[in-house]
């Protein structure tokens, strides 16, 4: 549910600053967790497929981790393409 924060600070210049927050349900948290699931164990089976050393697999599955942690627990961006992916998957399995 969008919240918005309205501020004013009124002295020499008068100024408005306008903020906007989103706060995501149980339901939209599941979703991300379950999507970050998948493509860590993805990531994982990809990552052990090509015959290189295990500690420089070690290495590139520690920067997809970190990849993946930040794109779905910290890039708003990202988690709003996941969430509008789920919308138009529901959408779509109500049709059929």
């Amino acid at each position: 549910m969008p919240e918005l924060k309205l501020q004013f600070d009124v002295k020499e210049t008068s100024k408005v600053t306008l903020e906007k927050k989103i706060k995501r349900g149980k339901e939209s948290w599941g979703f991300i967790y379950f999507v970050f699931g998948i493509l860590l164990a993805l990531s994982l089976f990809l990552i052990s497929i090509p015959p290189i050393s295990w500690s420089y697999k070690v290495i590139i599955f520690i920067v997809v981790l970190l990849l993946l942690i930040y794109l779905c627990l910290f890039s708003t961006w990202f988690q709003n393409k996941l969430i509008g992916l789920k919308i138009k998957l529901e959408e779509t399995w109500r049709k059929i």
